[in-house]
């Protein structure tokens, strides 16, 4: 079977002398019980043997970090991880579930934010392959990019982007942890996938493919890359500034409407998905619904308060998040003076809560390395140093499952879980890029 890892990559879960060493004992047993054990007696103990063999290919890599590494060692082995890991087809998953309650194929886990892991994992190989040069850097974007692509192609509807996809011909009981929205695909068949898109992952596909253009691209992917979102940018025009559904229905959170009341948060991410499409393609109606959205509707307007401050119960940090990657490419595409003084006067709202945080969530300091970026203000004093230095994001444990089952039942099953580590290592390569972070370190 063609492997679906990506090509710098070996999916193993432990090293090869200790797989190796695996297969001589299992051998060397098999040969034992066949001469000294009844049919029964060999039957349970090379199902047993077999079971064991299932855990272990299902978790291909198990090198875990500790934090007393260095931070450039973190990364590399939490990319290893993810790579190994949280692999699917290009994609990328924010949790996976180890056997029993998993599988080895296809990956088990959570879906629902599938797009936001994907394009942080793009923009990091985008960001490294920018100081690398590496054609395997660049490789590796290119097939994350791919797997973006196929957020569309699987939903068979040009400019409509799945949340997440898999490959297989029924549902599978991981579905259950979102609300129905999975389909079966009718351009890619034997695959599902999750629709009801959010605006939040409208700003994951814009900043990721953006990202991409920018840093890792050929003119060849530079063309893939504006035609995506050229489809998907043009179908929330068409669709009056809504993200809308597989039966064309708006979806729970994909509100731009100007007709329709909305988060003056989502008026500072569609003006800045409209401003990266037109940076990237050149046509000239993603530049007229921009400028039509600011003089009929005021969303420059909206941009100034798109950070609630107060009651401070209602501030959100994925919020913050979102705002960030919207003023990363609105404040450096932008040329007129007087939305510039409007979107800096957005950050300088966002910094009135960044610069007190406690830097509890990967986003945290990624929105200061943001700050830092945008304004040319040395920011980056000891204690936050300091922060980067120590950047963790992983979360591997056991926790009991409730699979439901073909008869209505419910099965409790105990197994592992892992979480992703591709908000982390997309702020390294950043940080990188930017001579915030030293590669020492």
């Amino acid at each position: 079977m063609e492997s679906n890892l990506p090509i710098n990559q070996v999916a193993v879960p432990f090293s090869k002398k200790v797989a190796d060493s695996l297969i001589a004992v299992f051998t060397v047993l098999s040969l034992i019980i066949q001469y000294t054990m009844t049919f029964s007696t060999r039957f349970l103990f090379l199902l047993s043997a077999s079971m064991v063999s299932l855990h272990v290919s299902a978790q291909r890599v198990d090198d875990i970090p500790k934090k007393s590494d260095p931070l450039h060692l973190r990364v590399e082995k939490f990319d290893k991880l993810m790579m190994g890991n949280h692999w699917n087809e290009g994609a990328f998953l924010q949790q996976v579930f180890f056997p029993p309650a998993g599988l080895d194929e296809p990956i088990i886990g959570q879906y629902g934010d599938c797009l936001d892991v994907t394009t942080e994992m793009l923009a990091a190989y985008s960001y490294k392959y920018a100081i690398t040069k590496n054609p395997e850097d660049r490789k590796i974007a290119d097939q994350i990019f791919e797997a973006v692509a196929t957020m569309e192609k699987v939903t068979g509807v040009p400019g409509l982007m799945a949340r997440g996809f898999y490959k297989s011909d029924k549902p599978l009981w991981h579905e259950t942890l979102w609300y129905p929205e999975w389909h079966n695909s009718t351009t890619m068949p034997g695959y599902r996938w999750l629709g009801d898109l959010s605006s939040d992952k409208f700003t994951s596909i814009f900043y990721g493919v953006g990202t991409y253009w920018e840093f890792c691209a050929d003119e060849v992917q530079k063309q893939q890359a504006a035609d995506l979102l050229d489809r998907f940018v043009g179908r929330v025009i068409d669709d009056n500034f809504k993200l809308t559904d597989l039966d064309g229905k708006m979806t729970l959170w994909g509100n731009f409407c100007p007709n329709l009341p909305h988060q003056k948060l989502n008026s500072l991410k569609v003006l800045a998905g409209l401003k990266v499409t037109y940076h990237i393609t050149g046509k000239e109606r993603f530049n007229a619904a921009y400028h039509m959205l600011i003089d009929e509707y005021h969303y420059d307007d909206h941009v100034v308060d798109a950070k609630i401050l107060f009651p401070k119960e209602w501030r959100q940090v994925g919020d913050d998040y979102h705002a960030a990657r919207s003023l990363y490419f609105l404040l450096r595409l932008e040329s007129d003076n007087d939305l510039l003084i409007k979107y800096r006067m957005s950050l300088n709202r966002h910094w009135f809560d960044w610069k007190d945080w406690a830097y509890s969530w990967p986003s945290n300091i990624w929105d200061v390395m943001v700050y830092q970026v945008l304004t040319g203000e040395d920011v980056f004093n000891d204690e936050r140093t300091q922060v980067v230095k120590d950047m963790w994001e992983f979360d591997r444990g056991t926790r009991e499952f409730k699979i439901p089952q073909q008869d209505g039942s419910i099965k409790s099953v105990k197994a592992g879980y892992e979480r992703s580590s591709g908000a982390m290592i997309r702020n390294y390569w950043f940080g990188r890029y930017y001579n915030i972070i030293d590669p020492s370190w």
